[in-house]
């Protein structure tokens, strides 16, 4: 996607943690445009729900800054709290952008915010989460956003089992890919651990198609979706959340959503040629 700003009189920190996994030798540059383009996508909900200002923000996973760097650039006065499971980072951001530092914990009911948030950017987080523990997140996200807050968070749509499907390699080498697409072409959501994940982690890859999603917010009367954006952030898709109490009325269950029988053929053709 072009750019949907220009962020170019922007002077974000370039200094870069040694121990930041996010960043690889020799694309560096490509490590500050996605953390731009996370920026970019903030301010499309700021238009989206007319939010002119976020007063206070949360950026969790926070990692070592790659957002939280812009968010601090563009958002000088806000408050904003770092939040991740890797302590490293937490103070590598309270240190080098001023934010709150506040260690996660695998049960995010269990972290100890002091207060709700105008904004919560989520990069990459439930697309790493089994469906348990990816709605208990969502749970925990809807609780600690304002009233007439915005939650901006990433999921793996159907670009990465699209890939998958088409033999694509170098995108998910260390997991089961046929159980993978088996899963997702029949329920909407899939998750498989990384095979190098302990089990005490359960942690891996999870998709989730934009069908699963909507009756995943009907749970919700209180949230509206303001966007659903297909390949927004590199290869994974965005949504846009602002909160207002009581606006739809509520809906009940998350039904699985079964295979229609006109994509039986391609799944099993998909499902050939990864098994080889």
């Amino acid at each position: 996607m072009p750019q949907l700003y220009d962020f170019s009189h922007l002077t974000p920190s370039r200094n870069i943690s040694p121990n930041d996994g996010m960043v690889a030798v020799g694309l560096e540059e490509q490590y500050f445009d996605l953390g731009r383009r996370a920026l970019e996508l903030i301010h499309l909900s700021a238009q989206l729900c007319d939010k002119p200002h976020y007063p206070e923000i949360l950026d969790l996973p926070c990692g070592h800054g790659r957002v939280t760097r812009w968010l601090q650039a563009q958002y000088h006065y806000a408050k904003i709290t770092a939040c991740d499971l890797d302590r490293d980072g937490v103070d590598f951001c309270a240190k080098e952008f001023g934010a709150q530092p506040v260690y996660s914990q695998t049960d995010l009911t269990k972290i100890p915010f002091e207060s709700q948030f105008d904004l919560i950017w989520v990069g990459s987080l439930l697309t790493h989460l089994p469906q348990d523990r990816w709605l208990a997140a969502l749970d925990c996200f809807i609780r600690w956003t304002k009233e007439c807050g915005v939650l901006i968070f990433s999921t793996q749509g159907r670009t990465v089992p699209s890939l998958l499907a088409r033999g694509q390699k170098n995108i998910a080498e260390n997991i089961d890919k046929p159980a993978l697409l088996e899963e997702f072409s029949s329920k909407g959501f899939a998750y498989q651990s990384y095979f190098e994940s302990k089990p005490e982690e359960d942690y891996g890859m999870a998709l989730s198609s934009p069908e699963w999603l909507i009756r995943v917010l009907q749970r919700y009367p209180d949230v509206i979706m303001r966007a659903y954006l297909e390949e927004a952030w590199g290869m994974q898709d965005i949504v846009i959340l602002y909160k207002k109490a009581g606006h739809f009325e509520p809906l009940l269950g998350v039904p699985e959503m079964p295979l229609p029988q006109s994509d039986q053929k391609s799944k099993k053709s998909w499902l050939s040629r990864l098994m080889g």
